[in-house]
């Protein structure tokens, strides 16, 4: 079996889906009379049980051969477009509740409470009276958060843009006026990111004719894939004049970074594990590790250790680009001037509305450019996810090219 959560944790998980699944259960009959019947009840239980039962064998029960075949892959997708699609029908339905809870409370104190006996309804000769039309619009209100789930499972998970940008720097060496990097991050190579993906993401890269590629952590989440990975960095490789460089994640270690280390090892791509390279003609990429700590002034300590390692004896006229996964090294980067930093891990939210995730969970530095003086630090969305969802977050490859100002 591959590597996953504890059982300790799969419970807790189980339960939560449990527990919203109940919880919309009881919802859905307060909505709508519709949803009371028990052929609905029966149905809704049946498919969240095959759905959970997907999720669970899909993330940790899968067998060491993998897959039993493509057709899993969308049978995956279903179970995430029920579960994922119950969670927003859940958000709605409350805020619904809620505001049918003010007007009756609103109408109670103004006195508009019952039908007024001086008031008829006309019913037209043919076709649906004004009420009834209401009532099944209500009803067909739940089936809304499944289709933007819908939207958000397939189209996210298929959809992948690339973002380029010009970047000028006063300090840039002559030689490097025009030079253009790639940057692909977290592409959790595994039940939603196979070969053909990962083929499909290089060839993308290719027609953008960068001189490198810097791949900023989380690669591959399904080691049975780490060989086939290789091979195709590997060939890809030869398409560019600098090749390929790579900093490590936190997913590396959830896995097996031993097993993943000696891939690498035995690959023509370059680690940069707190430390730097020259590239030539004055540039350099320094690359540092993810930071683990039990507190936040040890992570910070951490960083700061990994980071001073990282760009040690590098030259003082040189041009740096820093490699990191998470995008807090943006602070030691600014604070050191460090020109280009690129980073990823926060995927984005993969949940935004006008830009800005929606998702409970935030960081300093989330998504896209930030600038600080000459400074520039980028946050990559992701190439790829671990949960098939993006909501106005999608998928990316970046581009970047460097101009002297």
């Amino acid at each position: 079996m591959q590597q996953g959560p504890s059982l300790y944790a799969m419970l807790f998980i189980f339960l939560l889906l449990l527990g919203l699944t109940w919880l919309g259960g009881r919802i859905l009959p307060k909505w709508h009379p519709v949803y009371a019947g028990k052929g609905f009840r029966y149905g809704y239980w049946i498919a969240t049980f095959l759905a959970v039962g997907t999720l669970i064998f899909s993330r940790w029960l899968r067998p060491v051969s993998g897959f039993p075949g493509e057709w899993f892959r969308y049978l995956i997708y279903a179970a995430y477009v029920w579960m994922v699609g119950l969670v927003f029908m859940l958000v709605l339905l409350l805020a619904g509740h809620s505001v049918r809870w003010l007007v009756s409370k609103v109408s109670q104190m103004t006195g508009q409470v019952g039908t007024d006996p001086s008031h008829t309804e006309v019913i037209p000769a043919e076709g649906i009276t004004r009420r009834q039309f209401l009532q099944g619009a209500i009803a067909a209100v739940p089936a809304v958060p499944m289709a933007v789930s819908a939207y958000g499972v397939i189209g996210g998970d298929t959809n992948i843009v690339v973002n380029r940008h010009t970047l000028p720097f006063p300090q840039l060496p002559p030689a490097l006026d025009g030079f253009k990097i790639a940057q692909i991050s977290d592409t959790h190579i595994g039940p939603f990111f196979g070969m053909d993906k990962l083929d499909r993401v290089l060839a993308m890269v290719k027609q953008e004719n960068p001189e490198l590629l810097a791949v900023t952590g989380d690669l591959v989440d399904d080691l049975d894939l780490l060989p086939l990975t290789m091979q195709r960095l590997a060939a890809f490789q030869a398409e560019l004049a600098q090749g390929i460089f790579y900093c490590w994640g936190n997913h590396e270690y959830f896995r097996d970074i031993g097993r993943i280390r000696r891939a690498l090892d035995a690959s023509p791509v370059t680690v940069l594990e707190n430390r730097n390279q020259a590239v030539g003609n004055g540039l350099y990429l320094a690359g540092v590790d993810y930071p683990w700590g039990k507190n936040k002034a040890e992570v910070e300590a951490k960083r700061q250790e990994f980071f001073t390692q990282a760009v040690r004896a590098i030259p003082a006229e040189a041009f740096t680009v820093l490699l990191t996964h998470h995008p807090d090294f943006f602070d030691n980067a600014f604070a050191a001037r460090v020109p280009l930093s690129l980073a990823g891990h926060t995927h984005g939210g993969q949940v935004a509305i006008f830009g800005r995730s929606i998702l409970p969970v935030q960081y300093k530095y989330m998504r896209g450019m930030f600038q600080q003086d000459s400074s520039f630090g980028y946050v990559s969305v992701g190439t790829g996810h671990w949960l098939p969802v993006r909501i106005g977050c999608p998928a990316e490859i970046s581009i970047f090219t460097l101009k002297r100002k």
